[in-house]
């Protein structure tokens, strides 16, 4: 027997493989399998002879008996599947056998059978695919449910709802969330999340009002934590074989900006209209017999109560038949809000007309006019819940009519008695002039509207005359100013200038009611500007001005931005500086430097006579502008000009030659000190050697301490003696005499001067001395 077996092993083997894999040992059908993945992947062409011998197989392999061959035989499969052009033959007995015999699988087989799916729908077999998954939704094992659930929801998540349609499988899914099982509960949970990121809540909602409040609070929830607009935004990111193109020019584009990307995905699920989805629903057929009897009942209650089932309906149902006949309900409905006296009734009435209106869109044609005329003439009701309700159902009614036939109704509503009906035609007109444009307004239709409107603006109520300039004010912002003023000319400035304040607000908006992008979105240091009008933010450093004077003209040089000193005052605003970085540990020594020796303050002088600057003054100028702003400004440099022995004459003294003069012409923001006031405390006393034109020498020096003044020709003639004395003076006595100049003019009394502008000894000429005492 062995023998035998021996002699049957060598037998397969020399089989070819499309009969190994149909042989009856699963050793044979497994080396098969293996030899088919290779034999697969090396066609020349996906239309190759060698493909058609295997097609009739391949449901055969998805169900093989022993489940390490089937393990191989998926391989076979997805080579299969991914090469061939003739794969799609057999996509329904492929599909069908994946589902019953691997889904409920080991993990590895589960995979695999995942990638075949999602091949097959890359192919463009997603109709066949997504057929074959809602019939697994129905099978008794949770397993292969949930695996279903669990394929659904990545296909919509890969190839978006434009190519996976969410419309033949949500029906089936909504009772999954009341499952036993708790792995079917949770992926029907996840899917249903995956729905509402393509579609949107206000899709959704309405077709999952009958699940219980329990799961529609823990849908809510899940729905509250997604950001649509940002890393939650559902994108397509796996393409089907005819979108190659595609796939391709996104991929280029992904290099040079994540934002082109983005405005392709919005081009491609653009034509994607999630109201489409819903299954239209005749609400006439499900309507109480006595519907139209209980309407005409006299008590409240009983008019009430079938018009809250009647909204009850069509919000479960939010789509009605578009073909139906609802003449005969809307003309009761407009009935009830005309003449019915109770108000509970009436906004009843106005929530069914707008979720009617709503429904039909612009199959609601024949009832729009009609409606919107009985809602605004019952806006004389000046209760805020009542103008809501029938705001909402003009806005709902609009699509089904245009401009030009509202006009007939809009010119009878302008001129109305109630002011508050006046009021409300303008809002709405407001927003109906929104969406126009040039080719759904012209210039016919616009004189209509403007006769009344241009009334309007000298009402006597208020409100009436500011709606009217709004409504007024949105044409000019659609139409444009050419357009409008040529039929204005009667205006009055005041009126035109409230026209222009109002078309400056406007906001134009689409067909959807949401605002026009009349701007590309232009990024700027990572922020973007507004989508409706672009925004150019521009940020700039501050500056520190350094102020440096040269060595060999002494004329301040600065660097950006020039600082200019003018002789009149200017008025500068500028706004405080953002508030500096932390210093690093240079510029803190640097300024610790500059604070050293801090300026002085000038003295005043006069334009007629110049002031004679001291070696170590320094002029300051303080900006006495509001502002915190203080300009620096050039520093003086110390006059060196060699000091020579000044002349003396009978009747002056020059001191020309021992100081260099500086002219300083005392500009508006110059702050000037007062002087300090004359020391009492004399230090020294001399004793009978000093003479009095000494003494007068020494107040005179005192007095011109802490100021950077010289002394005048003037006044030192008077204090110093100009005749000879006979007595020729001794060698002790000039020491003393220098020893005294020392102490009174470059020492003072530090409690009452400021040493830091002090005069030095040099600034006095010694001969003046000499020349007096001699």
């Amino acid at each position: 027997m062995a023998t035998v077996g021996g002699s049957d092993d060598n037998e397969w083997q020399k089989l070819p493989s499309d009969q190994k894999v149909q042989h009856k040992a699963w050793k044979a059908r497994m080396t098969g399998y293996e030899e088919c993945v290779k034999l697969f992947r090396t066609q020349p062409s996906d239309q190759s002879p060698e493909f058609n011998k295997y097609v009739n197989l391949m449901k055969k392999f998805v169900i093989d008996s022993n489940e390490n061959a089937r393990e191989k035989a998926l391989d076979a499969v997805f080579a299969f599947v991914e090469e061939a052009n003739v794969a799609g033959k057999v996509v329904n007995d492929v599909a069908s056998g994946l589902i019953a015999k691997c889904l409920n699988s080991r993990s590895k087989m589960r995979e695999r059978g995942f990638e075949i799916l999602l091949m097959y729908i890359e192919i463009e077999k997603q109709i066949e695919i997504e057929d074959e998954l809602v019939k697994g939704l129905e099978n008794k094992q949770p397993k292969i449910v949930q695996a279903c659930l669990e394929i659904l929801r990545k296909g919509l998540s890969v190839f978006g709802s434009k190519i996976l349609p969410i419309k033949p499988f949500l029906k089936q899914v909504i009772p999954l969330l009341d499952d036993r099982d708790k792995t079917v509960r949770d992926e029907s949970k996840l899917l249903l999340v995956e729905v509402y990121k393509w579609i949107g809540k206000q899709t959704l909602t309405p077709m999952i009002q009958n699940v219980k409040p329990i799961q529609m609070q823990e849908l809510q929830t899940e729905f509250e934590k997604l950001d649509l607009n940002g890393a939650d935004k559902p994108r397509q990111t796996r393409f089907l074989r005819s979108q190659q193109d595609l796939k391709e020019r996104i991929e280029e584009t992904v290099a040079a900006s994540s934002i082109v990307v983005d405005d392709t995905n919005i081009e491609m699920q653009e034509d994607l209209d999630p109201f489409e989805m819903i299954e239209p629903v005749n609400i006439l057929e499900r309507l109480s017999k006595d519907f139209f009897e209980k309407l005409e009942s006299k008590q409240w209650k009983d008019r009430k109560e079938v018009l809250d089932d009647l909204l009850t309906l069509l919000t479960q149902n939010p789509k009605p038949k578009p073909d139906s006949d609802y003449s005969e309900l809307v003309k009761v409905l407009k009935k009830i809000i005309t003449k019915d006296s109770n108000i509970t009734v009436v906004l009843v009435a106005g929530k069914c007309l707008t979720a009617l209106a709503k429904g039909l869109r612009k199959a609601f044609k024949n009832y729009a006019l009609g409606t919107i005329d009985v809602c605004l003439d019952r806006c004389r009701e000046k209760k805020t819940n009542i103008l809501e309700v029938f705001r909402e159902a003009c806005d709902a009614a609009y699509p089904g009519t245009n401009l030009e036939q509202l006009s007939e109704v809009a010119v009878v509503l302008l001129a109305h008695k109630t002011p508050i009906v006046r009021q409300c035609t303008h809002q709405f007109l407001t927003k109906c002039f929104s969406m126009a444009t040039q080719a759904t307004l012209s210039k016919k239709i616009l004189k209509i509207y403007l006769v009344p409107l241009i009334k309007n603006t000298g009402e006597a109520d208020q409100s009436v005359r500011d709606s009217a300039f709004e409504c007024l004010g949105m044409l000019w912002k659609c139409l444009g100013e050419k357009h409008i003023l040529p039929n204005l000319t009667d205006m009055d400035e005041l009126k035109l200038n409230k026209i222009k304040e109002y078309a400056e607000k406007s906001v134009l908006l689409n067909l959807r009611g949401e605002p026009r992008s009349t701007a590309p979105v232009i990024m700027i240091n990572g922020a973007s500007s507004s989508s409706v009008s672009p925004i150019i933010i521009v940020k700039q450093k501050p500056t520190n001005t350094q102020v440096t004077v040269d060595k060999h003209d002494e004329e301040p040089t600065q660097s950006k931005p020039p600082v200019v000193i003018k002789k009149k005052p200017i008025a500068v605003i500028a706004k405080p500086p953002p508030p500096p970085a932390s210093p690093t540990k240079n510029e803190v020594l640097e300024d610790k430097k500059k604070e050293a020796r801090p300026p002085k303050a000038a003295a005043s002088i006069t334009t007629t006579v110049p002031r004679v600057a001291s070696s170590r003054s320094k002029p300051t100028v303080s900006n006495t502008s509001t502002s915190n702003i203080k300009l620096p400004l050039p520093k003086a440099r110390p006059a060196t000009a060699p000091s020579t022995k000044s002349t003396l004459s009978p009747p002056t003294i020059t001191t020309t030659n021992t100081q260099h003069l500086i002219p300083i012409v005392q500009t508006s923001t110059t702050k000037i000190r007062a002087k300090p006031p004359v020391s009492t405390n004399r230090r020294s006393s001399f004793g009978l050697t000093l003479s009095s034109s000494t003494s007068n020498l020494q107040r005179q020096s005192t007095s011109t301490s802490g100021s950077t003044s010289s002394l005048s020709s003037t006044n030192t003639q008077a204090s110093i003696p100009c005749t000879r004395a006979e007595t020729p003076i001794s060698s002790t006595t000039m020491k003393i005499l220098r020893s005294v100049s020392n102490d009174v003019i470059s020492s003072p009394n530090p409690s009452t001067h400021n040493g830091k502008s002090r005069i030095p000894i040099r600034a006095i000429p010694i001969s003046i001395v000499k020349k007096s005492l001699t």
